[in-house]
């Protein structure tokens, strides 16, 4: 994983939903930074609610980052180029028992 991602978390009020500005956009609460590995994939993917969306990025990062769908990311890609996009879907790599988690994918519309 020679690139890098930058997952931006969203201040959470009580009942657990973003809080937003005046504008509708979520308020950043911190951003985590780590390497990942950025591959330009389109595809058609389902969310937890059954939509479709078409992504045109897939971003894998380490076991201990779990970015919730709908949480913006940040992105380097090999070339040096950067982007941010939306995370739409995600998928784990686990062992046979699905008992470790090698790493995650997000799919992440561009």
């Amino acid at each position: 994983m020679k690139q890098k991602a930058t997952i931006h978390l969203p201040k959470l009020n009580t009942d657990g939903k973003p809080v937003t500005d005046k504008y509708g956009k979520a308020i950043i609460a911190k951003s985590i930074t780590t390497k990942a590995r950025v591959q330009f994939k389109s595809q058609i993917v389902k969310d937890p609610k059954g939509r479709e969306h078409e992504v045109a990025i897939e971003i894998d990062v380490p076991p201990g980052i779990n970015p919730k769908v709908g949480t913006d990311i940040g992105y380097v890609t090999v070339g040096g180029s950067s982007g941010e996009g939306t995370i739409r879907a995600k998928e784990e790599a686990t062992n046979l028992a699905g008992t470790k988690v090698y790493y995650r994918t997000v799919f992440v519309d561009g």
